[in-house]
């Protein structure tokens, strides 16, 4: 469910609170009036902070640069220094609105210690150093769940050499938000399959993915290449195996005119009826006969000239499958051969670097959660993975 409603109420309630607590400052007068107004300012400013929170929250949209993540769990893929990790947890912008709300509390009892009554005062002093300790706490548990990242991105460059960007869990809150791409989605499994070498390979890797991958990625890939190389390009390029599949899956997405011109151009060289998959074999066979499906290339452009339109029909039918692709790359250990790069090389790792591996991650996910209600941005971390 849409939590957009709550936010839009609560930027309302919190404008309507703002509002009352300004005309108090202006209209106070009498005895304590200078105490009173002390705290209609600290309310407005809590109710203010509130507005500017709210209104974040109803018109943010989701990072195309998403966090890479293992199994469940975020990591750096450059290392953040305790120094910026400190000045993040500090920023004002970022508090939440309760921890304001427990600032203002603190301002209250403040007030009432100096203008009313020294009785106040233990209260007040009780509050703020439960503060100080609870954001102590916080605090270095946010710096312990930085190095936890920083130690896993590490962990990861050793044993793989390299840091593969497209390592994240595909999520539905990822497939929702406004300005994802099909290649958003499908991204994180089309460095496992295999597309250069021979057909079987390409079923055999396939065949570890839902039939709705299938589809998108087999039209993702005819889609880049044809509005990169043309049709040429895409039957002369090793990746032009995967045509009788785009013709399924553009029928699967309702893009029923793009398949019609795909299945056309592929009768020139009679390839449904006598599929060449081989790549030898196709090129020597569109070379026999001269082609150059100039005329495909007319009809698609002239249909979708930037391949917006069949970029919406992919996220409309994915958005229908959520559940389809949702990517679980790194949780689910039946890949065979083609697992991730850390799952290949850990039984040939030393076992100090392999319980390193497993403290970093369970370090991770535990520290995650219990800081993930302090700040938004521990929460943005987790969103994608």
């Amino acid at each position: 469910m849409s939590k957009r409603p709550i936010y839009i109420i609560g930027t309302i309630l919190c404008s309507i609170l703002a509002a009352v607590a300004i005309i108090l400052i202006f209209i106070t007068s009498g005895r304590d009036s200078e105490a009173f107004k002390i705290i209609y300012v600290c309310f407005a400013t809590w109710m203010i902070f509130g507005i500017y929170r709210g209104v974040i929250h109803i018109f943010q949209k989701t990072e195309k640069i998403l966090t890479p993540t293992f199994e469940g769990v975020a990591y750096h893929v450059t290392p953040i220094s305790n120094h910026k990790a400190i000045k993040d947890f500090f920023n004002p912008l970022t508090m939440r609105f309760r921890t304001v709300g427990s600032l203002f509390i603190i301002c209250t009892l403040w007030v009432c210690m100096v203008y009313f009554s020294p009785k106040f005062a233990i209260w007040f002093w009780v509050l703020l150093v439960v503060t100080i300790i609870v954001k102590g706490f916080l605090l270095v548990r946010y710096l312990q769940l930085n190095e936890a990242q920083n130690t896993l991105g590490k962990v990861i460059l050793e044993q793989t050499g390299d840091i593969d960007v497209c390592r994240y869990d595909v999520t539905p809150q990822l497939i929702n938000a406004t300005d994802t791409t099909p290649e958003h989605v499908i991204d994180p499994i089309r460095s496992y399959v295999n597309v250069s070498g021979s057909h079987e390979d390409y079923l055999k890797d396939m065949s570890q993915f839902s039939i709705e991958q299938r589809h998108i990625l087999s039209v993702n890939l005819y889609i880049s290449a044809v509005y990169g190389d043309g049709h040429y390009g895409f039957f002369t390029d090793s990746v032009g195996m995967v045509y009788l599949d785009a013709i399924e899956g553009l029928k699967a997405i309702g893009a029923e005119k793009y398949a019609m011109i795909l299945e056309e151009a592929i009768s020139a060289f009679d390839g449904k009826n006598r599929p060449l998959f081989d790549l030898k074999r196709r090129v020597d066979k569109i070379n026999e006969l001269g082609l150059d499906f100039e005329k495909a290339d007319d009809a698609i452009y002239s249909l979708d000239e930037y391949a917006e339109k069949i970029a919406e029909m992919q996220m409309v039918y994915i958005r229908s499958h959520v559940n389809n692709f949702l990517s679980t790359i790194h949780k689910n250990t039946d890949y065979g051969t083609r697992k991730t790069d850390l799952q290949n090389t850990e039984r040939d790792t030393p076992a100090d670097s392999r319980g390193q591996r497993h403290r970093v991650r369970y370090i991770g996910m535990s520290l995650q959660g219990r800081l993930s209600w302090h700040m938004p941005q521990m929460r943005s971390r987790s969103a994608l993975s």
